[in-house]
């Protein structure tokens, strides 16, 4: 049980490990070269080969500037999300905000959806007009 347990925690930490590096990085390659890892590391993890993300934890927590608990969260992934990839898009570019801090964050939230608000208001708006 515990094996299992400590798997399924690997798994999560693999799979959110690899879509921050799709958000966060042009490729591969890049996140490799950015964190002086050997060539073809990411597409071992990728394939299930190796687990040497579980031994650089620390290093990836700084590098996506995330705490540990978020790194071994389970990720937003188009196998298991119900988002469609224009809302994943947008998760994305959130996270990215993740540097500010948290009153910057709760300020850019509520700008977005204020901005959401509007926009939708605005097309209400339009259609009533446009029956008219």
């Amino acid at each position: 049980m515990k094996d299992t347990k400590k798997n399924e925690t690997a798994i999560r930490t693999r799979e959110r490990v690899l879509s921050l590096i799709e958000s966060e990085f042009d490729s591969d390659a890049a996140f490799e070269r950015a964190m002086g890892l050997p060539d073809k590391t990411v597409n071992n993890w990728r394939r299930g080969r190796s687990s040497s993300y579980m031994k650089m934890l620390a290093p990836l927590c700084e590098a996506f500037r995330v705490s540990l608990s978020d790194l071994c969260d389970m990720p937003i992934t188009r196998a298991s999300s119900e988002l469609s990839e224009e809302e994943m898009h947008l998760v994305h570019l959130y996270r990215k905000a993740r540097t500010l801090s948290k009153p910057e964050r709760l300020a850019l939230a509520k700008t977005i959806e204020s901005t959401i608000e509007l926009y939708l208001n605005s097309r209400a708006s339009g259609s009533k007009k446009a029956k008219k």
